[in-house]
């Protein structure tokens, strides 16, 4: 198993990045066009993509403007990441204004590791840019869907 490790700057305080990672309302500003969300450890949080994916997991940890943990996978069998066997854990830290946000994503098989490092990639970006007052625009993934375990040659 591997992880994905990803930090970004974000030019605006925790807190309201912190919003935008806990609040269904927030949250389809930046990742998908349906949320929803129980901010409570154990809790849900659940999304769905444009294309129909669906990710859901689990609250494990909530610190306000400070960490998110929480458990993940998908809705799709051929993924073989069901819900709640991975984990995603991220930490914000003010600096020079804004947010020092850092993610890791655990557990992921090793085939899967970089189709969800591109995806973390894209949806912090635009993260950013919804934290900082922007609009993300059009999802450039909006009609990618995260391969199956067989198209990654994961057996």
């Amino acid at each position: 198993m591997k992880y994905v490790d990803r930090r970004v700057f974000i030019d605006a305080a925790p807190a309201e990045v912190y919003e935008l990672l806990t609040h269904a309302d927030r949250f389809v500003e930046w990742m998908a066009p349906e949320a929803d969300i129980d901010t409570r450890v154990g809790g849900t949080i659940t999304w769905r993509h444009l294309n129909g994916d669906r990710c859901t997991g689990t609250f494990v940890e909530l610190v306000p403007g400070r960490r998110i943990v929480f458990t993940y996978g998908w809705d799709r069998d051929d993924v073989r990441i069901p819900p709640g066997s991975t984990t995603v854990e991220i930490t914000l830290q003010p600096r020079d204004g804004g947010t020092d946000l850092h993610l890791v994503h655990r557990d992921l098989p090793e085939p899967m590791v970089d189709p969800h490092a591109g995806g973390w990639a894209n949806y912090l970006h635009r993260l950013a840019v919804a934290a900082s007052g922007g609009d993300p625009g059009p999802d450039p993934l909006a009609n990618e869907r995260v391969p199956s375990a067989r198209q990654v040659g994961l057996a």
